[in-house]
C-alpha cells in the first residue's frame, strides 16, 4: 500500500458523516461539561466554613453562595429576557406555579430561564443532524422555517409541562378530598374545633395524601401566625383551583358568620362531594366504550381478520391461481 492510498483512506474516513457527527458530539459534550464544572464548581460548605475561620470569607458573597453561583449568574439573567414586565403576567405564572406545587422563591425565574433554554436546545438538537446529513440546505428559506418551528416547539414545552402538571396535581388533590372531607367530619364531630380538625387531618394525610397534606398543614401555618380563618381558606382555594375546596370555603364563611353549625356543614358537604365522586366514575364508566372504539378497530379487528381469513385467502389462492 502507497502512502497516496493510505492518506486517501484517512481523507476519506476522517470526511465521512459519521465521523464529523461524532467529533461534533464529542466537542460539543466537552464544551458542556467544561461550562458545567466552571459554572457549577463553587465552594463546599466545609470551604467556605473554612475561609470564615481563616478570615477569607468575604461577607458581601453571603448571597451568592446562598443562592447559588448558577442561579445568580445565568438563572435570573437569562429568565429576565423573556418573562413578561406586567406584573398581572407574571402574577398569572407564579399562581400557575404554585397550584403545580413549585413554591420556591425562584420558580418563577428557573422556569422562564428553561422556556429559554429550550428555545435554543430544541432547534440544534433537530435542525443540526439534518444540516449535517445533508437533509437539508445550509442557507434559504426552509432552514429559517425548520429552526423557527423547532424554537417555537421548545419555548412552550415548559408550559405544556407544567399545565400537565397542574391537571396532574387536581386530579389528585379531586380524589383524595372527599376522604378528608370525612375525616373532617370525624375530628369536628368528636369535639375538636375546625383549627384543630385541619391540623389533626393534615396529619393524618401525610403518607396517604401528601399533596392534599401539605395544603392543610400551610391552612395550619398561616393560622398559627394570626392570619384569619376566612383568608387562609380562601388561600387555600386560590392555590389548588378546584371548585370542591371553594365550595367548601363558601360553607364554612356562611356557617361561621350565621353562626350554624360547622359539623351538620360539613357533613352534607361531604354526602355533596361523595355523590358528585360518584357521579364522576358513572360518567367515565360510559365513555369508555366509546373510548375503545378506536384500539379495537386499529389493533384487535385486523389481528382478528388475519386469525379467520387469512387461512381461507391462502386456501382459494391455491385453488384458483396455482392450480391453473
Amino acid at each position: 500500500m502507497t502512502v497516496e492510498s493510505l492518506m486517501a483512506m484517512i481523507v476519506g474516513v476522517a470526511t465521512s458523516p459519521t465521523v464529523i457527527l461524532a467529533l461534533v458530539f464529542i466537542a460539543v459534550a466537552l464544551g458542556v461539561g467544561s461550562c458545567a464544572y466552571w459554572l457549577m464548581g463553587t465552594s463546599s460548605p466545609v470551604d467556605r466554613r473554612l475561609k470564615e475561620v481563616t478570615g477569607d470569607y468575604s461577607p458581601g458573597r453571603q448571597m451568592d453562595y446562598r443562592q447559588g453561583n448558577f442561579d445568580v449568574r445565568w438563572v435570573e439573567p437569562v429568565a429576565k429576557l423573556v418573562q413578561p414586565s406586567a406584573e398581572w403576567k407574571r402574577s398569572r405564572f407564579k399562581t400557575q406555579l404554585v397550584r403545580a406545587g413549585y413554591r420556591h422563591p425562584a420558580a418563577l425565574s428557573i422556569f422562564f430561564s428553561a422556556k429559554a433554554f429550550m428555545a435554543m436546545l430544541v432547534p440544534v438538537v433537530l435542525v443540526l443532524p439534518l444540516l449535517l446529513f445533508g437533509n437539508l440546505q445550509a442557507e434559504g428559506t426552509p432552514l429559517m422555517i425548520g429552526v423557527g418551528v423547532c424554537a417555537l416547539i421548545g419555548f412552550m414545552l415548559p408550559d405544556i409541562y407544567l399545565y400537565q402538571h397542574i391537571q396532574r396535581r387536581q386530579r389528585v388533590l379531586s380524589e383524595t378530598f372527599p376522604d378528608a372531607m370525612d375525616l373532617l367530619v370525624v375530628c369536628v364531630e368528636a369535639g375538636l374545633g375546625l383549627d384543630g380538625a385541619i391540623q389533626k387531618v393534615a396529619k393524618e394525610l401525610e403518607y396517604s395524601a401528601p399533596e392534599l397534606g401539605e395544603e392543610l398543614s400551610l391552612v395550619n401555618l398561616e393560622l398559627r401566625a394570626g392570619k384569619a380563618r376566612q383568608d387562609a381558606l380562601e388561600a387555600l382555594a386560590d392555590r389548588t383551583g378546584l371548585t370542591e375546596i371553594q365550595s367548601l370555603v363558601s360553607i364554612l364563611v356562611q356557617a361561621e358568620h350565621f353562626g350554624t353549625s360547622v359539623a351538620a356543614s360539613l357533613r352534607e358537604q361531604a354526602n355533596e362531594m361523595r355523590r358528585e365522586r360518584i357521579q364522576r366514575a358513572k360518567e367515565k364508566a360510559a365513555k369508555l366504550p366509546v373510548k375503545m372504539v378506536f384500539p379495537i378497530v386499529l389493533f384487535i379487528f385486523p389481528a382478528l381478520f388475519l386469525v379467520i381469513l387469512g387461512p381461507a385467502a391462502v386456501n382459494i389462492y391455491n385453488a384458483l391461481i396455482v392450480t391453473q
